[in-house]
């Protein structure tokens, strides 16, 4: 299986604003609690992952014999991986990836199969649906803020909506200290009580985990700002089965003959870099035509294999824009930013105004998994370059408007910092703060 895949696995860190009366100007790393994986399809274990074999059992010994073997042949940084006598030290295959990888590589990872398939291959979660963050109250106490509740999940089921503060997962306070724990829970348990605290008064919430379709756009809208109609629209994840939704969204944007688009992908980990090369051209259409997307580049022993890939051709539903607003955020990785680093390359005559944070800082992509004993291995194996030959930077894509993001304020209105401050742009030109 060859095919592209961008994915953000990590827990990543992002910085909150103090917009309401509730969180003091004092803020705590937020965590990710769940990981998202992208294939584009159902897949099953293969016999090869380049020139490494599967084991013949799975066994340790052979688990860990294979992910090493895969280190030192496909893996991008190959040449730096350790050599050693025997792997019989580490416990377990996923222990041996953590301690070989190379210090720069914080996304190859193992995943059981199973909810790789669910998710990318049925467009399916399985979770409470929400994102929460850390925050710190101004009585100097912990909490966890909701940041992100995702359509038809059992979070919003159950009414729980961005900006909800949680000081309980059952018995379990939301401290710092009692992270991993909370993580551990939202993992493994199937229903839970969240305690929940709004002005004062703490009430409880029970939410049941089921499987629900994934919607990877939401919040659309249209503003009419002057002699202006500007579309908006939060995007989530980038996954092959969800193109249609993108094609219905961007019908709706050109009947309405939009003058400016606001892409909202603060909360967009990545995945399938050709859905992203799709959203792409149908935001450029005629700017952008069949010009180079993206250069692929392997390491050394696979060297043969760099391609190139070109944005599509036209398209009835193209807006044929040559500016394009960007929301982001720290959680903003992967393919969202190579969208964007993608757009601005010189030939597109494109310009990308990014407003908010700094991206997350991933250049780099799967471009096959390694399929053993019912895993999935995750290895980065490859760099990616625009036309300008440009590749993000570590620290990410920094924003052309600095704006720190609102939790309190639901996405699509007009009085949420990050989108206030698109808006101000599209009218004066500039940043508010210029």
């Amino acid at each position: 299986m060859k095919q592209l895949l961008w994915v953000l696995t990590i827990l990543l860190t992002l910085i909150f604003s103090a917009c309401a009366d509730v969180p003091d100007k004092k803020y705590l790393v937020a965590t990710q609690f769940y990981i998202p994986q992208e294939i584009n399809e159902p897949v099953s274990n293969e016999e090869h992952f380049y020139d490494v074999k599967a084991p013949s059992s799975c066994s340790i010994k052979q688990q860990n014999q294979y992910v090493y073997d895969a280190l030192h042949d496909s893996y991008l940084w190959s040449d730096s991986v350790a050599n050693l006598d025997s792997t019989s030290q580490y416990s377990s295959p996923e222990k041996l990836l953590k301690m070989l990888k190379d210090e720069r590589d914080l996304f190859s990872h193992i995943v059981d199969l199973k909810k790789v398939n669910r998710f990318f291959g049925l467009g399916r979660y399985n979770n409470f649906g929400f994102i929460p963050f850390t925050i710190q109250l101004k009585s100097g106490k912990e909490a966890m803020a909701v940041v992100f509740v995702y359509p038809n999940s059992p979070a919003q089921i159950a009414g729980i909506k961005r900006g909800d503060i949680i000081t309980k997962v059952g018995n379990l306070s939301t401290t710092s200290s009692n992270l991993e724990r909370i993580k551990k829970r939202l993992k493994n348990k199937k229903r839970l009580t969240f305690t929940f605290w709004k002005k004062g008064k703490r009430y409880k919430k029970k939410i049941v985990k089921y499987d629900y379709a994934v919607h990877t756009i939401s919040h659309v809208k249209i503003y009419h700002i002057k002699n202006k109609k500007i579309g908006y629209m939060v995007f989530s994840d980038f996954i092959p089965s969800k193109e249609e939704e993108i094609d219905r969204i961007f019908k709706q944007f050109k009947s309405a003959q939009v003058d400016e688009l606001i892409l909202d992908l603060r909360y967009n980990g990545g995945g399938d870099m050709n859905v992203a090369k799709h959203l792409s051209s149908l935001i450029g259409g005629a700017y952008i035509n069949n010009k180079v997307s993206t250069h692929y580049l392997f390491n050394s022993k696979y060297s043969y294999l760099n391609y190139t890939t070109r944005f599509n051709e036209f398209s009835h539903n193209q807006l044929n824009l040559n500016r394009l607003f960007v929301i982001t955020s720290k959680r903003t990785c992967s393919a969202s930013e190579q969208l964007i680093l993608n757009l601005r390359a010189s030939n597109n005559q494109m310009e990308v105004i990014q407003i908010g944070q700094e991206t997350c800082g991933k250049p780099y992509a799967y471009n096959s998994i390694g399929l053993f004993c019912n895993k999935a291995l995750f290895l980065i194996n490859t760099k990616a370059h625009n036309s300008d030959h440009q590749m993000i930077e570590a620290d990410g894509l920094y924003p052309t408007c600095r704006v720190e993001d609102n939790i309190y304020k639901a996405f699509g209105d007009r009085e949420e910092s990050s989108l206030k401050e698109a808006l101000y742009y599209i009218n004066h030109n500039r940043c508010s703060t210029d």
